[in-house]
């Protein structure tokens, strides 16, 4: 019997394979992604104060945002928006939590109502749809990626 070693070839790839594929780009924190859906509220926000002057800047601002910004979280939180990846998910969170936000608002603060609620509320869906787009594609050209990918069990 003979005592010669057989040499095992290395790990890695043979200089005459193709070039191995780039790695996948890593997910997209859902931290990231509640940062700018936050931020594009925040900014729809900010610009629909615009129209608004009684009161202090805070109290418009609070007013304004806290129901926006409480219906979107629960719903968000009730969808799974920020684990599930896709335009879908946002879609269906937007149409949901958008209305109620809006009308928690008007409720609050009592106006408007009737056909100017109606106009309010086409308004603030297509502004924040807007500015909810405008945030996704700047944190993806930020971070160079896009959604999460799916996780496969």
């Amino acid at each position: 019997m003979s005592t010669r070693k057989v040499k095992r070839p290395r790990a890695g790839r043979h200089p005459n394979q193709d070039p191995a594929p780039p790695p996948p780009r890593p997910d997209t924190p859902a931290a990231w992604l509640v940062a700018a859906d936050t931020v594009a509220l925040v900014v729809f926000v900010l610009a629909g104060m615009r129209s608004h002057h009684e009161g202090s800047a805070a109290w418009i601002f609070l007013r304004n945002a806290i129901p926006l910004l409480v219906a979107w979280v629960a719903v968000a939180a009730l969808l799974k928006t920020y684990r599930t990846p896709g335009f879908m998910i946002v879609a269906k969170t937007w149409i949901v939590a958008v209305p109620i936000g809006l009308t928690v608002r008007s409720l609050w603060v009592g106006s408007p109502t009737g056909w100017r609620f109606v106009v309010f509320l086409a308004v603030g869906l297509g502004f924040t749809m807007l500015f909810l787009g405008i945030g996704r594609l700047v944190l993806a050209l930020i971070t160079g990626r896009g959604y999460p990918q799916r996780r496969r069990p």
